[in-house]
């Protein structure tokens, strides 16, 4: 039986990574998201998407496209609802936007956003599933032990993606200490696109996802995965011949073999990329005053990234 070579501190596995991409086309794309955030195609269909929104509405009619509140959302990632304010009233003047919201409002049509990522119409994707943490907001560590009288709380964050194409698929994000486990999470995802006709053909995590019931529901819908169990993994089934199976595989290879062959590497475009460019883009704390808002606010930073980069990916 193979043993798994341990990883010598500062030192990485394998040889350096090949960069192949077209840097011309991914400059543009970068550039492209910037141009997102003045993109105002939708106002020349600004009363006809309010008629839209208006019919059969009971109550006050809404004054607003989605459209616009949509582009707010994403401004706010940076400014805040005044500031947003500020922007709208500017382009009212110099864009020709019909006319602008105020800060209460712009704040409540917000929140009521429910972030939707876009599925693959193919039928078929692939998933990979990780999580981190994010700061429920941005206060010291005394001010907030001072005039809270507790440690600060920390968010936690489970995302999906399509490592192959980058594709956010879903997000959650929970309190620390609160909602599912990773693996639970990640089980929660698989089964929507399950249930929505979507053939996951691979599935990639950490030993956090080493679960029976996971590679359970896996052998059930005949999805592939790249999971590496414990090192001490039993052999025995005890409720999972898939993940008898798995180990078996495993400790017949050393790491770099297993993982080659599991292309387990791709891992980290479906997971850490996507972290490491949304905390650098829109940073890790939120500006909540209440856990449930500090959560919707957090996977608002995660759609707002999606609605950025897919915007780009058209528009080159």
């Amino acid at each position: 039986m193979a043993t798994k070579p341990k990883r010598e501190k500062g030192k990485r596995w394998g040889k350096n990574r090949k960069d192949n991409r077209d840097w011309k086309k991914t400059n543009e794309e970068l550039v492209v998201r910037g141009e997102f955030l003045l993109e105002l195609g939708w106002i020349k269909s600004w009363d006809k998407e309010l008629k839209t929104m208006n019919e059969g509405k009971r109550g006050s009619p809404y004054e607003f496209p989605k459209s616009l509140i949509e582009l707010q959302a994403v401004w706010n990632q940076w400014v805040s609802v005044r500031g947003v304010e500020g922007i709208t009233r500017k382009l009212v003047e110099v864009a020709g936007l019909p006319n602008y919201n105020d800060y209460s409002t712009i704040n409540r049509r917000i929140r009521k956003i429910e972030p939707c990522f876009e599925l693959p119409t193919s039928g078929s994707c692939c998933a990979s599933s990780d999580g981190t943490g994010m700061r429920m907001h941005n206060a010291g560590e005394y001010r907030h032990i001072k005039y809270r009288g507790k440690q600060r709380r920390w968010l936690k964050v489970v995302i999906t993606a399509d490592p192959n194409t980058k594709d956010l698929l879903k997000v959650e994000v929970n309190l620390d200490g609160e909602g599912g486990s990773e693996s639970e999470i990640a089980m929660e995802h698989l089964n929507e696109l399950y249930e929505k006709g979507i053939d996951v053909l691979k599935f990639w995590g950490d030993g956090a996802f080493d679960v029976h019931d996971l590679f359970n529901l896996l052998e059930q819908h005949s999805t592939d995965s790249a999971i590496p169990p414990r090192d001490d993994a039993s052999n025995n089934a005890k409720g999972s011949m898939r993940r008898a199976r798995e180990v078996a595989d495993y400790k017949s290879k050393t790491w770099d073999e297993w993982a080659k062959g599991k292309e387990y590497g791709k891992r980290w475009l479906g997971t850490e990329g996507i972290f490491s460019s949304v905390k650098g883009i829109f940073g890790e704390d939120t500006r909540a005053k209440t856990p449930k808002t500090a959560c919707l606010e957090a996977e608002r930073k995660f759609w707002a990234y999606e609605m950025i980069r897919r915007y780009a990916k058209t528009h080159i």
